[in-house]
């Protein structure tokens, strides 16, 4: 703009943060990717994508994470944490996550 403006000031305003995405595949009812615009735990990313179906395994979902370059494979038992035991696995999602439901 320097040829056009003598000293031109340009203001730059952030208006949404689109890359903080999770993905949801498997037996739910509607798989896919999903943006994240608050913090986000396992139950409520499955709630997003429909809950799982009436075929999902729900005592072996698995949140897959990379770390430092690996692949960390978490295990999520959605039976128990829907009847209020073990709630620790209802871990807050990070961006990149991806919830697996059998």
């Amino acid at each position: 703009m320097k040829p056009f403006i003598n000293n031109p000031v340009i203001n730059i305003s952030v208006k949404t943060i689109n890359s903080l995405n999770i993905y949801v595949i498997g037996r739910v009812n509607m798989p896919g990717r999903f943006s994240l615009f608050s913090n986000v735990d396992v139950l409520q990313a499955l709630s997003m994508a429909g809950g799982p179906n009436s075929y999902a395994d729900k005592k072996n979902i698995r949140i897959l994470r990379k770390e430092n370059g690996k692949t960390l494979s978490i295990k999520f038992n959605y039976k128990e944490v829907s009847e209020g035991t073990h709630l620790e696995q209802n871990i807050m999602l990070k961006r990149g996550d991806v919830i697996v439901v059998p």
